[in-house]
Order: C-alpha cells, then sequence, then structure tokens
C-alpha cells in the first residue's frame, strides 16, 4: 500500500465507526431508541471504505458494493453513511442523496435517515427537515432522495450517493447519473447496496 501511496488512517475509521453508537438511534421495531450497534461485518466494510486513504488524505474507495441478505441491516447502514457525509465528512455544501429506480424506494433510505435524526438530540438540532430535504443548520449542506422517475438526476453536485436496491435497477442510469455529479468532489462516495 505505502508502494502506490496508500495509508490506513485508524483516526478517521474510528471517528466513523464512532459516529454510530455515539450519535445514531435506531428507530423503528425491537431496536427502536437503541444505539446504532455496528455489527462486525458492517464495521469492517466502513472501516474499509472510510480509514483507507491516499497519502493527500484523499478516500481511497470512491464506490463500496455492498450485498448482503435481506433483513441484515444494510439500509439503516447506508443511511448511516449519508448522515456522516451529510454532517460529518468536512465537505463544503455537501449534497448527499438516496437514489433509486422508484421514487418510494429513494425514500426508504432517506426514512430511515430522517428517523435517526429524530432520535439523536446531539444531531437534531444541527439540521432542518422538510418532506424531501434534510438540511444543516450552517452551510448549504442537504440530503435528498432521487430517482429516474422524476428526472431529477441531471445537475447534481454530488458528494455521496446511496444507491438503493441495485438488483433492481433496470439499466444503469441512476449510477451513471450520480456518478456523473461527483466530478467536482475531493473525495466522493458512492454506496450501493443490494441483496
Amino acid at each position: 500500500a505505502k508502494k502506490r501511496g496508500l495509508v490506513f488512517d485508524r483516526q478517521r475509521a474510528e471517528h466513523l465507526l464512532g459516529f454510530f453508537p455515539h450519535f445514531l438511534r435506531l428507530a423503528e421495531g425491537q431496536f427502536d431508541g437503541q444505539p446504532f450497534a455496528l455489527q462486525g461485518w458492517q464495521a469492517f466494510i466502513l472501516g474499509s471504505v472510510f480509514g483507507w486513504v491516499t497519502t493527500g488524505g484523499a478516500r481511497r474507495f470512491r464506490t463500496a458494493y455492498v450485498e448482503v441478505g435481506k433483513g441484515a441491516g444494510k439500509s439503516p447502514m447506508a443511511a448511516g453513511v449519508g448522515l456522516y457525509g451529510l454532517l460529518l465528512d468536512d465537505e463544503p455544501s455537501a449534497e448527499v442523496y438516496s437514489a433509486a429506480t422508484t421514487r418510494e424506494q429513494a425514500r426508504i433510505l432517506f426514512q430511515d435517515a430522517r428517523k435517526m435524526i429524530a432520535a439523536s438530540p446531539e444531531l437534531s438540532p444541527t439540521v432542518r427537515m422538510g418532506q424531501n430535504n434534510i438540511a444543516t443548520t450552517r452551510g448549504f449542506s442537504f440530503f435528498r432522495p432521487v430517482s429516474s422517475e422524476h428526472r431529477g438526476l441531471d445537475g447534481k453536485r454530488v458528494h455521496v450517493s446511496l444507491i438503493d436496491e441495485l438488483h433492481e435497477h433496470p439499466t444503469d442510469l441512476v449510477v451513471e447519473k450520480m456518478r456523473a455529479g461527483m466530478k467536482g468532489r475531493r473525495q466522493p462516495l458512492q454506496f450501493e447496496i443490494t441483496n
């Protein structure tokens, strides 16, 4: 890794991994109100994605492909990644998108993020929540759901895109539009989940 200009930044990995249990609360079912304690496989993926950086400090991985069984917790994990990208990833005017082929599907991750914000006394004062928008109270960062249904995929300046249910996408339209919007970002991340 060193020969290729890559290092593992343990502090950056731990910063992200600490964000989940300290600031995020699960907000439904039997886990309602409990801290978001990452499972081992989740910690490994997230620690790898956020810990490996170039010697210049930018993320090594710009795309994460996560394929796990249904009900394993990938949607709440992706929503947490989006919230981290919105609030703590040190990106001015960050644009975070939950993207899918349908508006309804895109809203699943977005709603997970809204519920976690509402359940967090530390995070809820830092944002304003609307029906289709979570915006920071300082700066111009936001988190929104988008889909190919409403032709709203162009003109984005994507910092983090959360691509939900990748196996249901009939074409690569959503994936490529989100990727194209990352050009002006220092260390964008496309986080793709599927089962």
